[in-house]
């Protein structure tokens, strides 16, 4: 049996409340890394193989000691799904798993990397992190034969830096490959109209996209926004509003007309969005995954590309999309549509997957689509999971909200010396130490011991004052002793 730990905020098969998944962070700020992640948590699930999601704690604080042994003495493989992880935001969190990585002894296999930078393709934003990406790729390859990237601005990148071009291989998102050769999107050649039923998703920070967002909601009526990071899910559990986006117009805020309306919606699981966006006529939108989810559920969707990452994994992908860097001009869902053409996507699919599946045997990994790999595990597993369903705005409805935001307040009422009710369990919760739970155990811990340290030194000082004298005497009085002569008594000041 192989044990591998894969870089994952949770297996696709356990269920994490709305409030566990924002307070522990368990999505990794976005529920479109689930798409990727477990894509490859699906191929590599053999018969013979075990995974243990690691939570991406590893990659949270610096490694103690010890830390690299525990996986080098419980695993045969550390696989690592990743995904815009070379920008400067990011360049802490490499360094942490650089220095685990370099105490390593079992093989280590990056999948699906890129770089982050403007529509431009230009890298000298990337300068400051340069010896940052080299230790990293460096560390990996020192593990493993090749290191998987995105798209060809990646792997120019990365050559740029020094490393061979046989080393680097080219393998786009693994999140397309979830159903293997057999995915293909045909659109209804009778288009939309204005009461068609869209999914539309933004990155609130592109500039003009608040316009865009209320003129789209208004022209139709059936469309609903798909939310993906932390700062959404905090948005519709609690109603906090962004805090670093000021355009009233992006739906960032508890009073914008998509949230009043309750035409809000953020996924949990892969599985669930899936299931929503097989309904969709149509799906548009900045973000990348957002716009997978919905051709992963054989639906037509439309990229709205604004930076590198976007622009580099469309276009390696053949995925249709069109060039938008900031929202200054009108944009027609229905014009989208009919400008929409799955044919390269359709025909380039099965080369990249057959790409994929070299990637992954190149270097020593097996997969289900290997004679003899083939695991109906993992789809009967899925069927059994009890999934949470989507989240919605505060302003639902059903009542279902606010139901489940009072049962979180009253589980965690009282603490219970561990962890909340509600709480994920991480399955391999290394770094221990970095479960936020235990963490805020162990710190009411100490702060109940310096509690009763300083109580018992305020203890000691009364009792050396006038009044605590007196009070000492009083009180062997009471029991019938004589008192004892007393020592001159300190003054309070």
């Amino acid at each position: 049996m192989t044990r591998m730990l894969l870089r994952s905020g949770k297996d696709p098969f356990t269920p994490v409340v709305a409030e566990a998944t924002l307070t522990q962070d368990v999505f990794n700020s976005n529920s479109g890394n689930y798409l990727f992640q477990h894509a490859i948590w699906k191929s590599l699930l053999t018969a013979g193989t075990e995974i243990v999601a690691n939570g991406t704690l590893s990659e949270r604080e610096l490694p103690d000691e010890g830390d690299a042994k525990r996986i080098n003495d419980g695993f045969d493989q550390f696989v690592i799904p990743l995904a815009n992880a070379f920008r400067p935001d990011f360049a802490h969190r490499l360094e942490n798993l650089t220095r685990l990585i370099e105490n390593l002894t079992i093989p280590v296999t990056v999948i699906g990397v890129g770089a982050q930078a403007g529509v431009g393709l230009a890298t000298e934003e990337l300068d400051e992190m340069a010896d940052v990406v080299r230790a990293f790729v460096g560390a990996v390859l020192e593990r493993s034969a090749s290191i998987g990237v995105r798209g060809e601005f990646t792997k120019k990148y990365l050559m740029g830096l020094g490393f061979p071009d046989d080393t680097v291989d080219i393998i786009g998102c693994p999140s397309l490959f979830l159903h293997g050769h057999d995915l293909r999107i045909d659109k209804d050649p009778t288009g939309i109209n204005a009461e068609s039923k869209l999914a539309l998703n933004l990155t609130p920070e592109v500039p003009g996209i608040g316009a865009f967002a209320l003129q789209q909601a208004a022209a139709y009526p059936n469309l609903t926004y798909i939310g993906q990071d932390g700062n959404d899910l905090r948005l519709m559990i609690w109603g906090i509003p962004f805090p670093h986006v000021t355009d009233p117009q992006v739906p960032v805020h508890m009073l914008h007309p998509l949230y009043q309306a309750d035409r809000m919606r953020l996924f949990l699981d892969m599985w669930t969005w899936l299931d929503f966006l097989a309904d969709r006529d149509f799906t548009y939108g900045t973000r990348f995954h957002g716009n997978v989810a919905a051709l992963l559920a054989r639906r037509p969707a439309m990229l709205l590309a604004h930076d590198s990452r976007t622009l580099e994994l469309a276009e390696y992908h053949q995925m249709p999309h069109r060039v938008v860097p900031e929202f200054t001009d009108p944009i027609d869902a229905v014009a989208l549509y009919d400008e929409v053409d799955f044919s390269a996507f359709n025909a380039e699919l099965p080369r990249g997957f057959d790409r994929y599946l070299a990637f992954l045997e190149k270097n020593d990994l097996g997969h289900i689509w290997q004679p003899g790999n083939e695991n109906p595990e993992f789809a009967e597993r899925l069927a059994k999971a009890e999934l949470p369903p989507a989240v919605k705005t505060l302003c639902s409805t059903d009542g279902t909200e606010l139901a489940a935001r009072l049962q979180w307040l009253r589980n965690g009422q009282v603490f219970d010396g561990k962890r909340h009710k509600q709480a994920y369990g991480y399955p391999f919760p290394y770094p221990p130490r970095r479960d936020p739970a235990t963490r805020l155990y162990k710190a009411e811990q100490a702060t109940k011991k310096e509690i009763g340290e300083l109580r018992a030194r305020i203890r000691k000082l009364e009792g050396r004052t006038f009044k605590g004298l007196a009070r000492r005497a009083l009180n062997h009085i009471r029991a019938g002793a004589r008192p004892k002569e007393l020592p001159a008594a300190k003054s309070d000041g």
